[in-house]
């Protein structure tokens, strides 16, 4: 499964009516997200991350990665045949703080938040972490890819969260990934207004994670193609 032809089906739904505001946090319904998601790649399915803690003489096993302080975060993996993507989220209120000792539902709730998360990273409701207000139409006219607008100084970011945005700003407009027609060239828009916007420390962190994650895919699945190349050419 090519993550160009996910990305481009479901980040042009357009999921503004399915979302809901709570504090500073917008939700959208993930019945109706995993629902969509059925509609168009049925043979997705997905995982929850378990971690083992020691209790007395034995282990026992969690759906949450407990800290120090006493908050907790949760993670999910997402697949689409080959194609699989990882996400976490910590538990938080609706004013975005992290929650000591979160009770079952509100690791239940945010477990499906980061379900969502997940389908966001394969393109449904994607905008909606962007700051954007509709949804990326496929025929927009895609940037140059030379483009290299100043990255804004952030009081908030350091110096190095700053070196941080320049190298995501130099992957995605420099490598194939995010600079070819097929649905890359929509990706790399919407990192560019993230990082050009306000970006939190979080998103800076997750957002070099994926298109690092992107590129690496990238490089992995043409190495293989030429490795396989040449075994098909040897035995000619």
């Amino acid at each position: 499964m090519k993550n160009e032809t996910v990305w481009k089906t479901l980040s042009s739904i357009d999921v503004n009516n399915k979302t809901e505001k709570k504090g500073n946090l917008t939700y959208l319904s993930w019945a109706w997200a995993w629902g969509e998601l059925m509609n168009h790649y049925p043979q997705a399915t997905y995982t929850f991350t378990e971690w083992e803690y020691p209790d007395g003489t034995h282990y026992v096993t969690k759906d949450v990665l407990i800290y120090g302080d006493g908050t907790c975060s949760v993670e999910c993996e997402l697949k689409i045949d080959d194609l699989v993507r990882k996400m976490w989220l910590p538990v938080m209120d609706y004013r975005n703080n992290a929650i000591e000792n979160p009770t079952a539902r509100q690791i239940s709730d945010t477990k499906m938040r980061c379900l969502v998360k997940c389908m966001a990273m394969l393109g449904l409701g994607h905008y909606i972490y962007a700051g954007e207000d509709i949804p990326q139409e496929s025929n927009d006219s895609p940037p140059a890819s030379n483009e290299k607008a100043p990255v804004k100084k952030k009081s908030k970011l350091t110096k190095a969260q700053q070196e941080d945005l320049e190298r995501i700003r130099e992957v995605v407009t420099t490598h194939t990934v995010f600079t070819n027609d097929n649905g890359g060239t929509n990706m790399q828009k919407q990192v560019l207004q993230v990082i050009d916007g306000d970006p939190t420390v979080a998103q800076v962190s997750e957002w070099l994670a994926y298109v690092v994650g992107e590129a690496s895919l990238y490089d992995n699945e043409q190495k293989d193609k030429e490795y396989h190349g040449r075994q098909n050419t040897d035995k000619v």
